[in-house]
């Protein structure tokens, strides 16, 4: 495991390995909705949602593309 880390902050930088640490939650919920056979309850998916628009935003490409697009029309 330390070794895919830190080819991948090689790679990618401390910023996108540090936002992969925000997944963890959601991998645990999944984890448990389909190991365990947990409920899955609406707040989850809430705070599925939050955690993805953060790491949108705090990533920036899609602004980019977006930016790009609007630039070329």
């Amino acid at each position: 495991a330390y070794i895919i880390y830190f080819r991948i902050l090689f790679s990618s930088g401390a910023t996108n390995v540090l936002l992969v640490t925000f997944l963890i939650p959601v991998s645990a919920i999944l984890m448990g909705v389909f190991i365990l056979s947990e409920k899955f309850h609406l707040n989850y998916l809430a705070g599925m949602l939050i955690i993805s628009l953060g790491l949108l935003v705090l990533d920036g490409r899609v602004f980019r593309m977006l930016r790009s697009r609007r630039a070329g029309k």
